[in-house]
């Protein structure tokens, strides 16, 4: 009979009833509450609240340009600790044939022949499963219930440790070779000293890339739900925004 252990992911502390990342969230409100406040004054949208002195403009102001600033800060806080939340979900599941990985309905398993070794990942803590082919990696997080026990597990099956420089040589070349083009191809639609053609061919261009970023990008298991979202999100924002800017600049 082969030998199973599966080692469930406690509460972590990045998000829920007592997280860090809710009073992120709480601190940003207010702070954007502040930056409007400060922004309609400014512009005359508040009855009654039209700086005139020097002094009141100047505060206005600095309400506007901090409380903004802080609730971008907090916002870019509170998505990372929603983000580590999500790395630190589900269950891993050891045994003879090799170490799977569950999130919700979604899951992963790297066969003890095809693991190369495991590095740490310092951020979120626990460590990453690393295959000798492909980008298929699996995160052990440390929220395990026994989390030493299950590293104990793994090391016992001849998985060794890693450089922390060796799966990321593996990835650099090709992340930095998808930056490169969807940077450049925005900046060619979005530039209006660029012929039209050379515009419309860096829209789609951009199209292409986000498409493929969005649907056949591999990101890790962890990455699937929120990460994903998000980021599909923002490069539809982006494309509404060249979309707009190339028709209002035609």
């Amino acid at each position: 009979m082969s030998a199973m252990a599966t080692y469930i992911a406690e509460a972590d502390s990045y998000a829920g009833f007592s997280s860090t990342g809710k009073y992120f969230g709480y601190f940003g409100l207010v702070a954007g509450a502040v930056g409007m406040t400060g922004w309609a004054a400014i512009h005359g949208q508040i009855p009654g609240l039209e700086p005139a002195e020097p002094g009141d403009q100047l505060l206005i102001t600095a309400m506007m340009w901090i409380g903004g600033g802080l609730a971008a800060i907090m916002a870019v806080a509170a998505l990372g600790s929603l983000i580590l939340s999500s790395k630190s979900r589900g269950t891993v599941v050891v045994d003879d044939l090799g170490v799977t990985r569950q999130i919700g309905e979604q899951s992963r398993m790297l066969r003890w022949v095809e693991i190369d070794g495991f590095v740490g990942t310092p951020i979120q803590g626990g460590v990453t499963l690393i295959p000798r082919e492909g980008r298929r990696t699996i995160v052990i997080p440390r929220f395990l219930d026994d989390y030493r026990g299950c590293i104990a597990e793994i090391t016992a099956r001849g998985v060794g440790s890693l450089p922390a420089s060796r799966p990321k040589r593996r990835q650099a070349w090709r992340q930095a070779l998808l930056t490169y083009v969807g940077i450049l191809t925005f900046l060619f639609a979005n530039n209006t000293r660029e012929t039209h053609a050379m515009r419309l061919v860096g829209l789609l261009g951009f199209a292409g890339y986000s498409v493929w970023l969005m649907v056949f990008e591999d990101l890790d298991l962890e990455d699937h739900g929120l990460i994903r979202w998000v980021s599909a999100v923002l490069l539809v924002a982006m494309l509404a925004w060249l979309l707009w800017h190339l028709i209002h600049t035609w």
